[in-house]
């Protein structure tokens, strides 16, 4: 009889719990309100142009012809993504991909880590914000610009350098060999002063008296850094890293189709511009969806990978 009671206590205060919990939810939601308001056209850009497009998945599965449409285009299963298995422009692409992208990791990921602390050891507030603000100026140039700008100079017909060099030195944008460097340092370039704001940011978040307590312990300006700074940022450091490995496969599509030619596909055509060029140039739009839908399903995997690593480790994912 009284394990009956203990039970029935149990439920009745876990029904309590639920109810008191729904309550405080809806509480909440009634005095947010306006920021939920403010969130009703951003779901609905979402929904227009993120989640309806979604339908068109059904392309990679269909012979799909233009007059027929989604609904008319026969249905053919898995045909074409056999046939994109035995494709051998599709695995150079692919392996092009996977190289570039461990490039830009092994660089884009540490360097702004690395130039955010040297910046939060300057003491000098104005010069500080004066290298802050030029090296992120670069993120708001679009790579036309960039790809334009660079073609002008290492040209090896109409450059500039190649004007004043006449051996050929310069001949960066036809090279496969020189390419995947080219993308890299110029990726540098653009986008590390981005992720550098981001790490100065949240290295300002830390509170000052663990520096204070570090100086008082003895603690030299390395020291302080190892022990202070990056444990600080630690959670920011691991957030990005899941990002940067969530579109790995999809990094770089602006850059590599501004700046590539025939001449360097085979170091430098990734899956991004490979399904622009199939879809496009050569009207297989199935085929291009197939490669697509494959690609995007590896990195949603990738993302769930490296997030549960994180979690693992103690530390917050990013959901």
């Amino acid at each position: 009889m009284d394990t009956e009671v203990i039970k029935t206590s149990k439920l009745f205060i876990k029904q309590n719990s639920k109810e008191h919990g729904y309550k405080k939810k809806l509480k909440l939601i009634l005095r947010y309100k306006y920021m939920y308001f403010m969130l009703i056209p951003l779901l609905i850009w979402y929904l227009i142009f993120c989640y309806v497009p979604m339908y068109g998945i059904t392309m990679a599965f269909q012979d799909f012809s233009m007059s027929k449409g989604f609904f008319h285009s026969p249905f053919v299963g898995l045909k074409h993504f056999k046939e994109l298995f035995g494709e051998e422009d599709f695995w150079r692409a692919f392996w092009n991909t996977v190289i570039i992208a461990i490039y830009r990791i092994l660089t884009q990921f540490p360097i702004p880590i690395v130039i955010a602390l040297l910046l939060n050891e300057v003491r000098h507030r104005k010069f500080r914000k004066a290298v802050q603000t030029i090296i992120y100026l670069p993120h708001f140039i679009s790579w036309v610009i960039v790809a334009s700008i660079f073609i002008t100079f290492f040209s090896p017909e109409t450059g500039i350098l190649a004007a004043i060099f006449k051996d050929g030195a310069t001949d960066m944008l036809t090279n496969p060999a020189a390419f995947r460097p080219v993308l890299i340092l110029t990726d540098i370039w653009k986008e590390a002063g981005f992720a550098t704001v981001i790490y100065v940011a949240a290295m300002a978040s830390i509170n000052p008296e663990h520096y204070e307590a570090g100086v008082m312990d003895g603690a030299g300006r390395w020291s302080l850094v190892w022990n202070v700074t990056i444990p600080g940022i630690r959670n920011v450091i691991l957030i990005m890293f899941i990002l940067i490995i969530g579109k790995v496969l999809t990094w770089g599509f602006d850059q590599v189709y501004n700046f590539y030619n025939p001449m360097v596909y085979s170091t430098g055509d990734i899956l991004d511009t490979y399904i622009f060029r199939t879809a496009l140039g050569d009207n297989k739009f199935s085929f291009a969806a197939a490669a697509g839908l494959l690609k995007s399903v590896i990195c949603a995997v990738l993302l769930i990978v490296s997030n549960r690593i994180v979690k693992a480790f103690g530390q917050e994912g990013i959901y």
